[in-house]
């Protein structure tokens, strides 16, 4: 059997909370489940957003160090080398990233099956047709990571022929989640996330829009990108959050422009259960922290200079001080390198973090950690009870605006120059009055650093080496895509010629 689907995935049986930021808990799905009950029919599908949301530190950092505005910092040997553009598909975390998606991919199929279990007792065809349409829209997600990681994946259409399905190349794949979510959007829900109440921030509509806009330009459709992210634009139910700093911390957690993100909670509480992410690989060790005993991070994320002297070049403020944390070290190089930088620029934070010097880094990201002022008490963990923005409003504005520069058509009247300046506006900039597609590239650099890998797709897409080729790194196409892991390689024959 394949390392992918290697032992028995369970799902979890979950109970709801109606407080929008305490997410479900965990308990043990058994085998004496009772499928005349009808109200439990929800159950597979919690088990299925807890799959979704149990990420291991390592995913969101592998698809993410490859950008110029990224560094691969610390000591994990594979991601510096991949950061180099150098890959070998033997490197563990490749691995992971494939395994793991493709276990959430297998979870999505059971937890259709254990839906379908309880559909005659519940009662309810339109409820049980949702509940598999969000399963749908999460798998196609998982395939969106794994195709643009790798170029193309193994979609699987039933679970015992994944060693006879063939290789699909990536726009295969993207036209697959274009497919998969336009046939689940009518059965889902028509409010944003924040307004579900039986799953706050649960998979609606415009989640499914969000997946399939970024589906298209991965294809370079880009009237089909300008097609669903109006629906989003045009729906009225999202708007930017009116203070940028604060949408990365605890009061930006299910915020109106916040189209996926991944909850966890400390339940507000100090000890006891508790769901959460690992976000101590994206931050920086030895701070003195406002709140003694505060933890650290490890420091395998940084901020790179190219994208802080690109910032300080726009004048940005707000974006670059949520964006980076800098060190003393880091202050002194940046002042050697670029001259003299604002005054407000500091280690420390606003709420009086300071940040020292660090072996690791000179430079940490700002989106991937909380004040300690805002950790619970008894839940010192570094970013313990903070969320994990996916795909936000602001991508699909900027996303709507480029392929408008494209020369695709809207049938709404928002502007490619309306939809930028919407995002510079909230940055505090001026508007422009008119965009070329350089600019719209340019703001989601500034805008979408750091978050999920955003920058590095985006140059690819548009096949811009010579931005990827920064700081003693050299970029070519033929990068674009990490090798399969050798461990699905040997157990997975399609796998061995790769993508033609």
């Amino acid at each position: 059997m394949p390392i992918v689907l290697g032992g028995i995935l369970m799902l979890s049986v979950i109970g709801c909370t109606d407080k929008l930021d305490e997410p479900f808990e965990d308990e043990a799905f058994t085998s004496d489940v009772d499928y005349t009950i009808g109200e439990d029919m929800i159950k597979p599908l919690l088990g299925a957003y807890s799959a979704l949301y149990t990420r291991a530190w390592e995913e969101p950092l592998t698809l993410g160090i490859r950008g110029d505005d990224v560094n691969a910092a610390g000591d994990q040997v594979p991601m510096q080398e991949q950061d180099a553009f150098n890959y070998l598909g033997s490197q563990w975390n490749l691995n992971s990233v494939w395994q793991l998606h493709y276990n959430d991919i297998v979870t999505m199929f059971t937890a259709m099956e254990e839906i379908e279990k309880y559909r005659p007792a519940a009662a309810n065809d339109a409820l049980a047709d949702q509940y598999i349409a969000e399963c749908r829209v999460i798998r196609a997600f998982l395939y969106l990571n794994v195709a643009r990681a790798f170029g193309g994946c193994i979609v699987i259409d039933q679970l015992d022929n994944i060693q006879s399905t063939p290789l699909s190349n990536k726009d295969e794949v993207m036209q697959y989640i274009v497919d998969e979510t336009t046939a689940a959007i009518a059965d889902l829900p028509d409010v944003a996330p924040n307004k579900r109440t039986d799953i706050p921030g649960g998979i609606t509509q415009y989640t499914a829009y969000a997946v399939m806009a970024l589906a298209y330009q991965e294809m370079e459709d880009y009237q089909g990108v300008v097609d669903a992210t109006s629906q989003i634009i045009s729906s009225g139910e999202f708007e930017l959050s009116s203070d940028f700093y604060h949408l990365f911390k605890t009061a930006g957690k299910l915020a109106d422009e916040n189209i996926l993100e991944f909850q966890y909670s400390d339940f507000n509480q100090g000890e006891g259960d508790r769901t959460s992410f690992l976000f101590a690989p994206f931050g920086i060790g030895g701070w003195t922290p406002v709140v003694t005993g505060a933890g650290s991070g490890w420091g395998f994320y940084e901020p790179t200079m190219k994208y802080i002297e690109f910032m300080l070049d726009r004048g940005e403020t707000v974006r670059l001080e949520t964006s980076v944390v800098f060190t003393p070290d880091g202050i002194t190089e940046l002042e050697e390198d670029y001259g003299t930088i604002p005054s407000w620029i500091t280690n420390a934070n606003r709420e009086g973090d300071v940040f020292n010097n660090n072996a690791r880094l000179k430079f940490a990201s700002g989106k991937h950690f909380l004040p300690s002022t805002e950790l619970i008490s008894g839940r010192l963990s570094f970013g313990s009870n903070k969320n994990f923005i996916v795909i936000r409003y602001a991508e699909m504005l900027l996303m709507y605006a480029e392929a408008l520069t494209r020369g695709s058509t809207s049938s709404i009247s928002m502007t490619a120059a309306d939809a930028v300046n919407l995002v510079r506006t909230r940055a505090g900039l001026s508007a422009l009055g008119t965009v070329t597609t350089d600019d719209v590239l340019d703001e989601k650099f500034a805008e979408l650093a750091m978050e999920w890998g955003t920058r590095f797709y985006d140059m690819i897409r548009t096949e811009n080496t010579s931005e990827l080729s920064h700081e003693g790194k050299t970029f070519t196409m033929d990068k674009a895509y990490y090798p399969f892991p050798a461990d699905q390689v040997s157990e997975l024959p399609q796998l061995e010629d790769g993508i033609n």
